[in-house]
């Protein structure tokens, strides 16, 4: 028996067009889609597909030009349609309900690893003996030691940059992580460390949306939805991640493999 699963959030009809003069670009074109509490939820596509311009209107970074977005907190319990809201009401739910976790770590270069994350818990509480022990907790489960708390971005490497991005994003416990190329910049070692946290976290019951272009990054998602010309041509559900398919060590590789090829006819289908 499959249990059903929970919506936590959704969009109706949802469009978005750029003006240039006289000229009109519609990027999304009354797009449907769900997303539910738990998953890994990787959207893909060409180049101006409209991938990254969907994870901004989904999150509230950006709003549609028709539509509605809802969020259903609470345990599902309340229905909040974000896209009326005010600048000032969307920035106090994004706070609230939404991480991002962008390409670029976009870091404060004049702000420690911990004062980086410290800086938007602070938006929620006041509270900083908690928070501050929150931080800690969280940036020594991505592996950023101690003596690293106090060291600014440029005295980082790249792959702990954006794993102090990643803290950043889940400092006040949202609802969905939103994830845009989030190992776009980085080399394959630190790509595997970040995508490795991201799966952790999935694991431990975070809801992630992630942008990606590349199989390696979307095999760590159970949804794939494919995006062509601001519509949803198709999805596939892989099931859980299992882990490396190349990993001779890994004793679930036959499970992998299949996952991974299964992936693979799939964006081969859609003209990838």
């Amino acid at each position: 028996m499959t249990l059903e699963k929970q919506t936590i959030l959704s969009a109706r009809d949802l469009s978005k067009t750029f003006s240039n003069g006289s000229v009109q670009q519609h990027v999304l074109k009354n797009l449907n889609l769900s997303i539910y509490k738990g998953d890994f939820t990787v959207i893909m596509g060409n180049s101006g597909s409209g991938k990254s311009t969907l994870l901004y209107a989904l999150s509230g970074m950006d709003r549609p030009s028709m539509g509605t977005i809802t969020y259903y907190t609470g345990d599902g319990k309340d229905e909040t349609q974000i896209q009326t809201f005010n600048n000032d009401k969307l920035a106090m739910f994004r706070r609230d309900h939404v991480g991002f976790v962008f390409q670029q770590n976009y870091l404060n270069d004049s702000m420690s690893a911990l004062d980086n994350v410290m800086v938007c818990g602070l938006l929620k509480t006041t509270d900083r003996k908690a928070l501050s022990e929150k931080a800690k907790k969280l940036l020594n489960k991505v592996e950023i030691e101690e003596n690293d708390f106090r060291k600014f971005p440029t005295q980082m490497s790249g792959g702990q940059q954006q794993r102090v991005a990643v803290v950043r994003g889940v400092i006040n416990s949202p609802e969905v992580l939103f994830a845009d190329e989030p190992t776009g910049a980085l080399n394959s070692q630190n790509t595997e460390n970040v995508l490795d946290i991201l799966s952790d976290l999935n694991d431990e019951g975070q809801s992630i949306v992630m942008v990606t272009h590349t199989i390696k990054a979307a095999e760590r998602g159970n949804r794939i939805i494919y995006l062509a010309d601001g519509v949803i041509s198709d999805e596939i559900d892989l099931g859980p991640y299992v882990g490396d398919y190349k990993n001779e060590a890994n004793p679930m590789i036959e499970e992998a493999r299949s996952r991974h090829q299964r992936l693979k006819n799939f964006l081969q289908d859609m003209g990838w």
